[in-house]
């Protein structure tokens, strides 16, 4: 059974966020320029959907640590 008086302590949630959208976006971008076809935006599509990812992926790595360097040990 739990123990009724142990409260587990705090526990830490992290802020909303669009930065996982938008890396998913990315990555989606990238699929749909890999299916197989002669058209030529295609290639265009895989590199702008890899520019996002990159960036979006980035910052969205670099607020996680942000906000795990902030927490009360």
């Amino acid at each position: 059974m739990a123990d009724p008086d142990h409260t587990g302590g705090d526990f830490h949630l992290p802020s909303p966020s669009a930065l996982p959208f938008a890396t998913s976006i990315g990555i989606a971008l990238v699929l749909a320029g890999l299916v197989p076809d002669a058209r030529l935006w295609r290639l265009a599509l895989v590199s702008i959907g890899f520019i996002v990812t990159v960036i979006f992926g980035v910052q969205w790595i670099r607020d996680a640590i942000d906000e795990y360097r902030d927490l009360p040990e």
